[in-house]
């Protein structure tokens, strides 16, 4: 089977990363899931250039030449659409219907946006810091033009692990996934992340943009009454892999694999049911476990009757917050991290005898390349710290 990803809607591309397709910690460029809400922008990198402009006391420009040269670090972090999940959703909720899919773990490579926001100086007053794209286009309730726009409160845009990424694991970012230059924030819904990057605003004010008003929002009861919330960090969640649903499973041991990720947390556990919630068993987690980053589970299920099983999943992070087993009608189309049953059948004319080792084999060389590549952000650090700086 050719290996691709699942084309959710063609005009503009909105594609999934194949979760049955997985063999390894990080996820292959062109197997990463791609979202976009308008047309992809045409790029002269000649002509290109990122401006910040707003509350700064110095503001400037930067050229391509000049961004590219800039000293750099990476970040393995998981990325996933605020709406991943979408179609499992029951009453049906409008926007792109995502499987299971909008979601991909990769190396991002790119320079702090503190160093930038430092050389231009940031005023006092300052209160949000607004990314924008080179895309433009309309919504059914905005017939105006307008770019993809998203801000980031000033703490988080200063975070040394939020980027200006150039590359992805290790290669120039493609043009679906942002060329030349994109955010990345680690830890939050893919939303936050713009891509084709040209105009940075330093504002005095909570930006009223649409993608942070009118969408990518959620509903939360307080005690002074429902407030509408911007979707920002990632929820805990875990996806079974394998097996897949209506799968035929064998008298014996069966390998129940999957992943799970919390944001910019560790997952602390991993616990698998086979009977639709009554009952839960703790998984194994396997291969590394980092802030922003999803790992790999696996759970041997031991059956010895034939029949319809439903398998499912819950993550818990290591700050405590569980993946809950039912939706959230609040969250509406947004942060969808309910487990779903998987419904197998079990046949008693298959024997299965699965064997942990088929996992460590898979990630050991994965995860030593992951461990060999995180230790390359220190340099960079070491470079601003002594005077290298931008």
């Amino acid at each position: 089977m050719d290996e691709e990803r699942r084309v959710i809607s063609d005009d503009p591309e909105n594609s999934e990363t194949p979760l049955d397709l997985l063999s390894g910690w990080v996820t292959p460029n062109r197997l990463f899931f791609v979202r976009n809400h308008f047309d992809v922008p045409t790029i002269d990198l000649d002509a290109w250039s990122l401006e910040v402009t707003g509350c700064v006391d110095r503001p400037r420009s930067w050229t391509w030449q000049e961004i590219d040269q800039l000293p750099q670090r990476s970040v393995f972090a998981t990325s996933e659409c605020a709406g991943n999940g979408r179609s499992f959703l029951q009453p049906t909720v409008g926007g792109v219907q995502w499987g299971a899919g909008a979601i991909g773990h990769a190396e991002w490579t790119g320079i702090p946006v503190h160093h930038l926001l430092d050389a231009c100086q940031l005023s006092e007053d300052v209160c949000e810091i607004v990314f924008e794209g080179a895309d433009q286009g309309t919504e059914p309730d905005h017939p105006e033009p307008m770019p993809f726009a998203r801000s980031l409160p000033v703490e988080k845009a200063l975070d040394h692990d939020t980027l200006l990424v150039t590359r992805m694991n290790g290669e120039r970012l493609e043009l679906n996934h942002g060329f030349p230059l994109r955010l990345f924030v680690p830890g939050w819904y893919g939303v936050a992340s713009v891509k084709w990057l040209t105009r940075i605003r330093v504002i005095d004010h909570q930006f009223q943009g649409y993608f942070q008003t009118k969408k990518y929002t959620v509903q939360r009861d307080t005690g002074r009454g429902r407030q509408t919330i911007v979707v920002g960090p990632m929820a805990v969640k875990s996806e079974i892999i394998r097996p897949h649903a209506g799968e035929p499973l064998g008298i014996g041991t069966n390998r129940v694999f999957g992943v799970a990720w919390a944001g910019d947390d560790l997952v602390k556990d991993v616990d698998v049911s086979t009977d639709g919630g009554n009952t839960w068993q703790r998984a194994e987690l396997l291969g590394i476990r980092a802030p922003y980053s999803w790992c790999l589970w696996e759970y041997l299920w031991s059956v010895e009757g034939e029949g319809e099983y439903e398998l499912m999943a819950r993550a818990v992070s290591e700050g405590g917050d569980v993946q809950p087993i039912g939706s959230n009608p609040l969250n509406g189309g947004y942060l969808i991290n309910f487990s779903r049953p998987v419904t197998v059948r079990v046949e008693s004319t298959r024997i299965s005898d699965a064997k942990p080792a088929d996992a460590e084999t898979m990630l050991y060389d994965m995860a030593g390349f992951a461990e060999e590549n995180v230790r390359r952000p220190l340099d960079v650090d070491l470079e601003f710290s002594y005077g290298g700086g931008i």
